[in-house]
């Protein structure tokens, strides 16, 4: 008989281990991860910011009278791969004292020459080279309109230019030959301090502010929608800018078959058309096919003049754009005028460019070195930037004889202040609180944010050293500014969510 082994009977099973890992342990883990997440976040990734100051105003803002701080994110990771780029939005550590942070627009990159010109910004590769305008791309161009009145279609912004008692709003009607202007002075259209803020505040920002309304700004926008019937020849914006005058037209249902959008020129100084075409006598730019506005189809136009640049839009499409030379005068006027029939204008609005201004400026051009940077903000009625950073210079007798060169921001406005005052930006600063012995102490905060204090005897010259100090090198350039986040306050009618260009 044949044995049949049989299994081993199985072990009994152990018991399953019971964790000895503590919850404090867990906890205090999932907390440094946390914290070491931030820090990469903070430091290397993204990081949000407050904008105190309306110096990039109207794409950032800043108002203590309002009490509205736009806070930002910026972007710290992208320009580890590549470089900053002219018109981005960018923070960067303030040269003349590293322990603040910027945020202001790149305007110029080295190496180039650069200057700030009849309200725009030109660059050029070298000295031989002709000035060119550093045009802004259209993203940009959008972002930095200012708009010239309030929302209120009830509000009066175009008079007829023959019956002073006649205004409209935002919408109205024009029927037979008509021609209205917009604004009910007949001066130019000025760079107001609080053009371009919203609504909810721009009556609550004084206008009297450094420089506000001191240039007339000849870059203009109008837009909005229009309705023609079948009578209606033609519409036409007439744009001025010094003595000559810019007229874009849009034929209508009773033009000729053959019509086509156009922009012409004049000059109104000679009264005559300038650079005369063989056909017309007017110089103009034409769409390249004929075109004319049906009755009773509503279209959005857009006129403008920008950075020296003519165009006319119909539906968002281009139909015709022109150069034009820049023009030392700025006077600035514009008009809607209409030839007959009736047409009927919707939600018009009326902007400006922002007016580049070199007013108290340390320097009139500039050649930007490579790898450096040229900053402006915004709003240059209100922005402490690269056109006015000085250094001031510091020659510090040590006890032992040697000279220590001590480099910090000069702010105008230094003299005697008491210690209360020393919160503020004047730099260097001379305390009432003097040293009566050795005389009175001067304060000066350096490039890395510290402060020092001095006695006369510890200079080694008495001669203020300040320089111009136009420039942000590339490592200081911590990140580019992607969004604006807050705030958000829709009762106050302030709804600051946005990305930023």
């Amino acid at each position: 008989m044949t044995e049949i082994a049989m299994p081993e009977p199985a072990a009994p099973k152990a018991a399953p281990k019971t964790s000895t890992a503590s919850p404090w342990r867990d906890n205090i883990e999932a907390m440094l991860m946390a914290i070491i997440m931030a820090i990469v976040l903070k430091y290397f990734i993204v990081e949000a910011y407050r904008i105190p100051t309306g110096s990039m105003q109207p794409t950032l803002m800043g108002n203590d009278k309002v009490g509205v701080y736009d806070r930002i994110l910026v972007d710290k990771f992208s320009y580890q791969f590549r470089e900053p780029e002219r018109f981005e939005v960018a923070v960067f550590r303030y040269p003349l004292d590293r322990s603040k942070n910027y945020v202001k627009r790149i305007v110029g990159v080295g190496p180039e020459y650069f200057r700030v010109f009849n309200g725009d910004l030109w660059h050029r590769a070298t000295e031989d080279d002709a000035w060119a305008i550093a045009r802004r791309p259209e993203h940009v161009e959008m972002e930095t309109w200012l708009k010239l009145y309030m929302d209120d279609a009830e509000q009066n912004v175009f008079f007829d230019t023959v019956k002073a008692n006649w205004s409209v709003g935002r919408d109205f009607e024009l029927e037979g030959a008509r021609r209205i202007r917009f604004g009910a002075s007949q001066g130019s259209i000025m760079d107001a301090y609080n053009d371009g803020y919203p609504d909810a505040i721009k009556n609550k920002i004084p206008r009297n502010q450094r420089g506000s309304g001191e240039h007339p700004v000849g870059d203009l926008r109008i837009d909005g929608t229009l309705t023609v019937d079948a009578n209606v020849k033609w519409v036409a914006f007439e744009m001025r800018e010094g003595a000559l005058a810019y007229d874009f037209r849009l034929p209508g249902p009773a033009a000729p078959s053959d019509a086509a959008p156009q922009i012409r020129l004049r000059d109104l100084g000679k009264l005559v058309e300038i650079n005369t075409d063989q056909t017309s006598g007017i110089e103009f730019e034409k769409a390249a096919e004929p075109m004319r506005l049906e009755a009773g189809v509503a279209y959005d136009f857009n006129a403008q003049n920008f950075d020296d640049v003519l165009s006319l839009k119909l539906d968002g499409e281009l139909l015709c754009s022109a150069p034009v030379a820049s023009n030392p005068n700025q006077a600035s006027a514009l008009y809607i005028e209409t030839s007959s029939g009736q047409v009927a204008f919707q939600d018009v609005m009326v902007y400006r460019d922002i007016y580049y201004t070199n007013d108290n400026a340390l320097v009139d051009q500039v050649f930007i070195p490579d790898g450096n940077y040229f900053m402006m903000g915004d709003n240059t009625l209100d922005s402490a930037d690269s056109r006015m950073w000085q250094e001031h210079r510091i020659e510090h007798l040590l006890p032992n004889g040697e000279v220590e060169l001590v480099i910090g921001n000069h702010r105008q406005g230094n003299g005697m202040a008491s210690q209360s005052d020393f919160t503020n930006d004047i730099n260097p600063m001379t305390s009432a609180m003097s040293d009566l012995e050795n005389g009175p102490i001067t304060w000066f905060r350096d490039e890395w944010g510290e402060l020092h204090h001095y006695l006369p005897s510890e200079f080694q010259s008495a001669k203020p050293m300040t320089q111009p100090a136009p420039f942000v090198r590339r490592d200081q350039i911590l990140g580019r500014a992607i969004s604006v986040f807050w705030p958000i306050r829709p009762f106050d009618g302030i709804w600051r969510v946005k990305m930023v260009d």
